[in-house]
């Protein structure tokens, strides 16, 4: 919130005198570092033609304690003073000496983009390219040499050398891509592309090489064969997942790649993978006549909880009407053995039947005879969001804050009731009495105290209130918990002053 409030005040009262000055001691000494990465971006953008700003940003970028503001305040140099003489020695000092790899890459894309005409600039992309220790700083120059000196006669020969085997996964993967989409008409890049994806030994690199074959040579009459072939071949499923993909999407008028898709789904073993093939179905062939069936299926009886619960939304949103969409959602919320799935068939029914008493009194007694605190939490958020039957069932918020075993739950609900029905009859006295008669028994000084959170409710939203004073002064004397105690005792002192 505080860096939203420097961002605001940057916007609001740029001319009022004192804007600049409160920035700029944001900007250099405020505790948190969000706070000063704002400010550094306010005062670059804002107020850029001040004599101090320069001054003030370059310190930034060389002494800054965090990597983000360093990073900020030198990316603001690049871009608002770039025809500074000492901004590029500046900017090439960083990249050497800074000590985070993500200030490090970013100043290389800074001088790539920048100060591309500089003839010193080439020159150092390539050393960047070739002997820099830091993956990440050579990722980023293999990209911004590929891009902005593709014509130079050294730069293939470069990027082919960092996707050698023995160079890093990341680098190698950047290389693959580069090659792909900037050399795609040179002859010897198809074949390259071939050799990844059938034997490399890197993951990251065959998926790569799957992804740039499948989207550049589409037509060529090898590459749909071999993809096919290296879903047998990668026993990673990362590899495969890719595959599933790119041949749905990309040859979905084939006429072998429904059976092809529902096959995988059959006879994939990885969860990922199946899911994968599942959503492409999905997208791609949702009124054949097999893909409904084969959702239930999957939304109940997969051995997944993740493909249950992602299939089960898709059920949720795609055959909201069918018949059976709802008693799987409620049998789902009900028994799967998995919280996250029931949490989100909690969700789907909320979202999906929100108009219908029947369900709305169905989840009320889900929330009751659920074990899971999980499941209990997710009701109650959604029988506050914009019900028809949301008045009524104010009775029962304020039964489960006064009868829940749980202390959270307790607590979780008195705070959607404030926050939701303040003005509502009655709502007062209810807090009120939470604040005198909860239950609460603290075992661990990390739990909050239910009585103590009501009544900061009823201070927060209710300030002027006289029945304030005299709950202050029974807590203060009466309440069993030492902390709720001297809360009360403060305000209490607050309040007589």
């Amino acid at each position: 919130m505080r860096h939203a409030a420097v961002r605001a005040i940057a916007r609001s009262w740029k001319d009022d005198p004192d804007t600049l000055p409160l920035l700029q001691q944001k900007a250099q000494s405020d505790k948190y570092w969000q706070v000063r990465h704002a400010a550094v971006r306010a005062i670059a953008r804002s107020w850029k033609d001040d004599s101090d700003t320069l001054p003030l940003l370059q310190q930034k970028a060389q002494s800054d304690d965090n990597s983000d503001v360093r990073r900020a305040a030198l990316q603001e140099i690049a871009r608002g003073w770039k025809d500074e003489p000492e901004i590029l020695p500046l900017l090439k000092q960083r990249a050497q000496s800074d000590d985070n790899s993500d200030v490090r890459q970013s100043v290389v894309q800074e001088i790539a983009r920048g100060w591309k005409d500089e003839p010193d600039t080439l020159p150092l992309l390539k050393q960047w390219v070739q002997f820099d220790e830091d993956w990440a700083v050579q990722r980023a120059a293999v990209r911004e040499l590929a891009e902005g000196w593709k014509d130079d006669p050294e730069t293939l020969t470069l990027i082919k050398q960092r996707a050698q085997p023995d160079k890093d996964r990341d680098v190698r993967q950047a290389a693959v891509e580069e090659i792909a989409r900037g050399w795609k008409d040179d002859p010897g890049t198809l074949p390259l592309l071939q050799q990844w994806v059938k034997s490399d030994e890197d993951s990251n690199v065959r998926q790569a090489a799957v992804r740039e074959l499948a989207e550049g040579w589409k037509d060529d009459p090898d590459t749909l064969l071999l993809l096919k072939q290296s879903i047998q071949l990668n026993e990673h499923w990362f590899v495969r997942e890719a595959v599933v993909e790119e041949i749905a999407r990309g040859w979905k008028d084939g006429p072998d790649t429904l059976p092809w898709l529902k096959q995988h789904i059959q006879l994939n073993e990885h969860w990922f993978v199946r899911g994968t093939a599942i959503k492409e179905l999905i997208k791609g062939w949702k009124n054949d006549p097999d893909t409904l069936p084969l959702v239930k299926f999957h939304a109940q009886y997969d051995n997944n909880w993740a493909v249950r619960g992602a299939v089960m939304a898709a059920l949720a949103k795609g055959w909201k009407d069918d018949p059976d969409t709802l008693l799987i959602l409620q049998q789902r919320a009900q028994s799967d053995d998995n919280k996250l799935v029931r949490r989100a068939a909690v969700e789907e029914l909320a979202k999906g039947w929100k108009d219908s008493p029947e369900i709305v009194h169905w989840l009320k007694n889900l929330a009751v005879t659920d074990n899971s605190l999980d499941i209990e939490e997710v009701t109650i958020e959604e029988l506050t969001k914009d019900w028809i039957e949301t008045r009524q069932a104010i009775p029962w918020f304020k039964s489960l804050a006064q009868l829940d075993g749980d202390w959270f739950m307790r607590l979780f609900i008195m705070e959607h009731l404030a926050q939701n029905w303040k003005n509502e009859p009655g709502m007062l006295e209810f807090l009120s009495d939470r604040v005198l008669n909860d239950p609460f028994e603290r075992q661990s000084k990390w739990e909050d105290n239910p009585r103590q959170i009501a009544l900061e409710l009823i201070i927060k939203q209710y300030p002027n209130h006289p029945d304030i004073l005299p709950l202050l002064e029974d807590r203060a004397e009466n309440d069993s918990d030492e902390r709720m105690r001297k809360f009360a005792k403060k305000n209490l002192e607050l309040r007589k002053k």
